[in-house]
């Protein structure tokens, strides 16, 4: 993926698996072995300033939308992250569990 793609992912609205808004993208968060795109922050309002972590796993792109693969609720409950410049590996780790990444990786 290349640097204006990049950008303009992080520019993106993002979107939860029912359609409904969730605000801006506000970070793109790069694996670190291939420098894929892995992970976008999402703040959901503004009375909730924290930053909400969500796997680009199954995501879509159209135009300036980012559809998410799950819904809000289940964003606003994921775990947090100290972080919002890199996750540490425990935090990762507790986000992948968390929306059963690594179940789907093993299917």
């Amino acid at each position: 993926m290349s640097q204006a793609e990049i950008n303009k992912l992080q520019a993106a609205v993002a979107w939860d698996s029912k359609g409904k808004k969730l605000g801006d993208v506000n970070d793109v968060h790069l694996e670190k072995e291939s420098g894929i795109p892995a992970w976008v922050t999402v703040s959901l309002g503004l009375l909730n300033s924290r930053k909400h972590y969500v796997p680009l796993a199954n995501s879509r792109f159209e135009g300036d939308d980012l559809h998410l693969a799950w819904t809000k609720s289940i964003i606003t409950d994921a775990p947090d992250a100290v972080s919002s410049v890199e996750l540490s590996p425990e935090e990762e780790s507790a986000l992948i569990d968390y929306y059963r990444l690594r179940d789907e990786a093993a299917s």
